[in-house]
């Protein structure tokens, strides 16, 4: 088994964040274990088109690439003309982009069927609600071309249910679950001590993730007269007036600190001293700071339909079938017990979680496989 297999990089090119699918790709390029070659290609105006290889370490690492360089890159692309009878052209990205979509229809149109993507979630399509107006309809190049793709994988149960069963309608194609890794941070093994008060929200500030009914549910605990402090780390996006109010009303408070966009050193200092972390989303496609959080041995309170941790066995985590503010201060009271604490800490340590070399391993086991 051997050859070449084309990954579509175009966002992780053009917007190279560290988090989010961003962050999956990045992952998936620096553990791909071969034999096949890995080879980035973009979506241009007039097709697929191939970038150097070199620059693959630089991603996977996490490099900042200043946008003169990546200038640079696109100056020197040769055009993709691959061929239908034995492309395998891989997408482990969601994207908007209808001239984007036109090029995966006309390839498969042409006969290719070792053309896959790893899908995600359909969040936009599935709770539109949650998402700007407009998103569902702008993603819709996207989701018919779906519909055609000969291969696809899926990173968690959930995404595969939606896919065969409400996108699909039971027309769709099986494929595997590739689950994610949990040890993107780093994060030496943690031990529990008494002296740990620090509790950890991790991940966007958008109404879907519920951070309003966290600090709520913290507000209410310091006026109890809990020695519990708060963490909350994140990027504000729309619609999140909410939110915005409560950290204004907190802002004061001496057991409370907000951190913005933090990078992964930072991640890595707080989530240490961490006694648990809270994760209340409403919905997620994944969800990967709880199982960041029990790779470390740290335990977890977090929505009970989180598709990261409902693939696990319950252990190390408090599960909430209802995610608000009263809720989650329940849980809170009950890890401030030492011996709730403890015990849900040695519960955490027992877990065995997937590390993103097991699903690069899969990852390249699925697109080296692709149908031809």
């Amino acid at each position: 088994m051997t050859g070449t297999v084309h990954i579509d990089i175009t966002e992780l090119l053009r917007n190279p964040i560290r988090t989010g699918i961003q962050r999956v790709e990045r992952e998936l390029i620096r553990y791909w274990p071969g034999p096949s070659r890995l080879c980035p290609v973009i979506a241009g105006r007039t097709g697929f088109q191939r970038l150097p290889e070199g620059i693959l370490p630089a991603l996977a690492a996490g490099e900042a690439i200043p946008q003169r360089a990546i200038d640079r890159l696109l100056r020197v692309v040769r055009p993709l003309r691959p061929d239908p009878a034995t492309v395998r052209l891989v997408n482990a990205e969601l994207f908007f982009d209808p001239e984007r979509a036109r090029l995966y229809s006309n390839l498969v149109r042409r006969g290719a069927r070792g053309v896959g993507w790893l899908l995600y979630d359909f969040l936009p399509w599935l709770t539109p609600q949650d998402f700007a107006r407009g998103s569902a309809r702008l993603g819709m190049p996207y989701l018919r071309t779906l519909r055609d793709i000969p291969a696809v994988a899926h990173i968690s149960e959930q995404t595969r249910n939606d896919y065969e069963g409400r996108i699909m309608r039971g027309h769709g194609r099986s494929g595997p679950v590739i689950a994610l890794g949990g040890d993107g941070l780093a994060i030496p093994r943690q031990t529990f001590t008494p002296a740990r008060r620090r509790y950890v929200a991790l991940g966007t500030i958008e109404a879907r993730k519920n951070v309003a009914a966290i600090l709520e549910a913290f507000a209410q605990l310091w006026r109890e007269g809990s020695s519990a402090e708060l963490v909350v780390i994140g990027m504000m996006r729309g619609g999140t007036e909410r939110e915005a109010e409560w950290l204004r009303r907190l802002a004061a408070e001496p057991k409370f600190r907000y951190l913005g966009d933090a990078d992964d050193t930072m991640l890595r200092e707080v989530l240490q001293g961490a006694r648990a972390l809270v994760f209340a989303s409403r919905s997620e496609g994944f969800g990967l700071p709880p199982l960041e959080a029990l790779h470390a041995g740290i335990p977890v309170i977090a929505s009970a339909n989180i598709p990261s941790i409902a693939m696990l066995p319950a252990s190390g985590q408090i599960r909430l079938s209802d995610a608000g503010a009263t809720a989650i201060a329940a849980a809170v009271r009950d890890l401030e017990d030492d011996r709730t604490a403890a015990r849900l800490w040695q519960e955490a340590a027992s877990l065995q979680i997937r590390t993103w070399r097991d699903a690069a391993r899969e990852f390249a086991d699925w697109a080296q496989h692709l149908p031809r």
